[in-house]
């Protein structure tokens, strides 16, 4: 199992070591109440164990962390692991972040978890080294074994739960170790018993190059009281504190807030290892990292399958979309070729089935019609079974896939041997029987009820004003959707259909010029009523027509210019370019202006002359106003 230290960091492995096997929390997500034991499929276990067994060792360079698999045996006591593949006395070696069912897990900076690294074995999540052993910064790894299996019932707060798989505990870099297989928690009533088989190595702390193979032997890890079953899961937290351990070496240490032990049939286990003090209270500064730390079983939710469409229309030819999620790969194993002992995914299934047409409830192939079928199988896989021209869609790592079906109602009534219900359904390929993967998205088509849509609006309108544009939506079955009111292709304002009279105010800002406006009735009814649109309505915006006045506010003299004031009127207001002209006396002068909002002041020019001139001001034409123009007389007398 493991291998004890030496007598000068005996001490310091009682501090250190009783932490690595403590059992926390425990979650188990699992299905619905019922009156019986729901079976279960896929169940993942995940255990940190310890702050002690993720913690730097007192020997230096040395750690403690778990491996995958069982680690080899390097034929001798006392020595480390140099790296993933070496013993320190150049014994192959061979850890393993997976093996099997198990992966060891490290947390990231995010919170989350990650497969574990060799680098990472010393440092925390933020890459912050783990030394010293006392500095409470931690590696954070955790085992996770897949494919449990059993059963829980949430009424009684029963459960039984098994794994396969076996990983390693070392400490001090291996210098003493133990592996752990095929868990397995049991609640009764609300009490509960993780278990497991343990095996390794005893060692003498005198001399350390002795190396006895232990008997393996089956122990109690953790216990739990007051277990909760629900639909949600389990939560609970194992027997530590309180918990006595008498030691044939060190001894319990029962006078510190928080003492306690793992269960004796596990500490008695490791005694021979010399790695006992890990699992109990000895007085040492580091008891508080011998606590247990959550464990977590979690069951794979069924998997789910959502369809672009459910009610197609009877005429016609159409397109569904279909996406799955939670199809896990590893929850599904092939038993006959070409995927045989591989994960086989799903057939995704446009088809018909009867009333019981599940694998998992004993129904045979017979209770399934497929119309059109695809297997979602990973991407290594999918030449495998013929490529796309065979049906093959990726079903990717984190078990979700995409794919479309055409759907035709004359299609679906000309296929033979159809049973009742007609829809899209799932269930694990190549042989394998997986309930999670099973479901079934029912199909059906309805009649297409023609919408008709009318348009009354005004016919010429000028620039700046509004009027209002009536869409009315009529059909045989009630309506839902939205009306749109069109310039051409440009969708002017948006309403939904109501009851279906829909009134608009056109745009004030529609340009001068003629537009063409229709309305677009859009259905979003079941059943279906189809979309409609209205004859195009030809409307004329007319510029506006302006009047211009000119006011002379300041006469103009032989020494000093005048003003005069420009009005161009009109709604909206005119903003535009404006010409005066000075004409008399065989004289001409012309001044310009900008108008804004109606109205100028010009500055108009000197005369030399006495007498009458014209004074002429022209509003230029715009895009959304007319021209015009105003002649007054301008006397000079000085």
């Amino acid at each position: 199992m493991s291998t004890p230290l030496p007598r000068r960091f005996r001490r310091l492995v009682a501090g250190t070591a009783a932490t690595a096997l403590a059992a926390g929390s425990l979650v188990l997500a699992a299905g619905p109440a019922q009156a019986a034991p729901t079976p279960v499929t896929g169940a993942v276990f995940a255990w940190g164990l310890s702050n002690e067994a993720n913690n730097s060792g007192y020997a230096p360079g040395t750690a403690n962390f778990l491996s995958a698999g069982k680690i080899a045996d390097p034929g001798a006591g006392g020595n480390t692991l140099t790296s993933a593949t070496t013993w320190s006395n150049g014994v192959a070696a061979n850890w393993s972040a997976t093996d099997g069912n198990v992966e060891i897990q490290k947390k990231t900076a995010s919170g989350g978890y990650a497969t574990a690294t060799w680098a990472g074995l010393k440092t925390s999540p933020t890459g912050a080294s783990i030394s010293p052993p006392t500095s409470d910064v931690f590696s954070e790894h955790r085992v996770t074994i897949k494919r449990g299996t059993g059963t829980a019932d949430a009424a009684t707060d029963d459960a039984t739960l098994s794994w396969d798989g076996d990983f390693t505990v070392l400490g001090y870099s291996g210098m003493t170790f133990f592996y752990v297989s095929d868990p397995t928690l049991t609640v009764n009533g609300g009490v509960g018993t993780l278990t497991a088989t343990l095996d390794g190595f005893g060692t003498s702390q005198d001399d350390m190059t002795e190396w006895t193979d232990l008997e393996s032997k089956e122990v109690t890890l953790a216990t739990f009281t007051g277990v909760d079953v629900t639909p949600q899961g389990i939560t609970a937290t194992p027997a530590f504190e309180g918990v006595e351990y008498e030691s044939t070496g060190t001894p319990q240490d029962r006078t510190t807030a928080g003492w306690g032990s793992w269960p004796s049939s596990f500490v008695s286990f490791v005694e021979p290892t010399g790695q006992a003090p890990y699992w109990y209270s000895t007085g040492s500064a580091v008891d508080r990292n011998k606590k247990p730390l959550p464990v977590s079983v979690s069951f794979p939710a069924p998997a789910k399958v959502t369809v672009s469409s459910t009610a197609i229309p009877d005429t016609g030819t159409h397109t569904v979309t279909v996406k799955g999620s939670g199809f896990d790969p590893s929850l599904a194993t092939g038993t006959r070729p070409p995927l045989a002992g591989k994960p086989t995914g799903a057939y995704v299934i446009l088809g018909t089935v009867a009333d019981t047409w599940r694998p998992s409830e004993g129904a045979p192939s017979s209770a399934r019609k497929a119309i059109t079928q695809n297997w979602a199988v990973l991407a290594e896989d999918m030449a495998t079974i013929g490529g796309a021209r065979s049906g093959a869609i990726e079903l990717k790592p984190d078990g979700t896939f995409t794919t479309s079906f055409t759907v035709s109602k004359a299609d679906i009534d000309a296929a033979e041997g159809k049973l009742a219900n007609l829809g899209i359904y799932t269930y694990a390929g190549g042989g394998a029987t997986q309930a999670l993967y099973e479901t079934f998205t029912p199909l059906s088509f309805f009649p297409v009820v023609a919408s008709t849509t009318t348009l009354s609006a005004p016919t010429t309108l000028t620039y700046g004003r509004t009027g209002t544009a009536t869409a009315t939506v009529s059909a045989t079955k009630a309506l839902t959707g939205s009306v749109q009111l069109l310039d051409g292709t440009r969708v002017l304002a948006t309403r939904p259909v109501g009851t279906g009279k829909v009134s608009f105010a056109l745009p004030k800002n529609l340009t001068v010029g003629t537009h063409r406006l229709s309305a677009r009735f859009v259905s979003s009814s079941t059943p279906v009523v189809k979309s409609s649109a209205s004859a195009v309505r030809t409307l004329s915006i007319a510029k506006v027509a302006t009047k211009t006045a000119v006011k002379v506010n300041k006469k103009p003299t032989r020494k000093k210019a005048g003003k005069a004031t420009v009005t161009v009127s009109g709604t909206p207001k005119a903003t535009g370019k404006v010409t005066l002209v000075v004409k008399g006396k065989g004289l001409k002068k012309t001044v310009r202006g900008t108008v804004k909002n109606g109205k100028v002041v010009v500055k108009l020019p000197k005369l030399k002359k006495k007498g009458t001139y014209k004074l002429t001001a022209t509003f230029a034409a715009t895009s959304t106003h007319t021209a015009s123009k105003k002649t007054v007389k301008l006397k000079v007398t000085k």
